[in-house]
């Protein structure tokens, strides 16, 4: 049984801010992470994707909202 309630996507697309590197516009440049049938929630200044593993435990990783370029979400 899963307690889990963050809302599931069958991918999630996150572009993470390279500090300190930028092109001549002043963007960043951007490193892309793609987590798969996971959960998101957005709650105060982070974004948190969960994964469900095996045996019935989650795992979470987590990011500051600093950090974040752009989100996508897959349904």
């Amino acid at each position: 049984m899963s307690y889990n309630k963050a809302p599931k996507f069958s991918r999630v697309e996150l572009l993470l801010k390279n500090e300190g590197i930028s092109n001549n516009n002043g963007l960043h440049s951007t490193t892309k992470i793609d987590f798969l049938e996971c959960g998101l929630m957005i709650t105060g200044d982070y974004l948190i994707v969960t994964m469900d593993e095996i045996g019935g435990s989650t795992t979470a990783r987590v990011f500051n909202l600093k950090e974040l370029s752009a989100y996508k979400t897959h349904i």
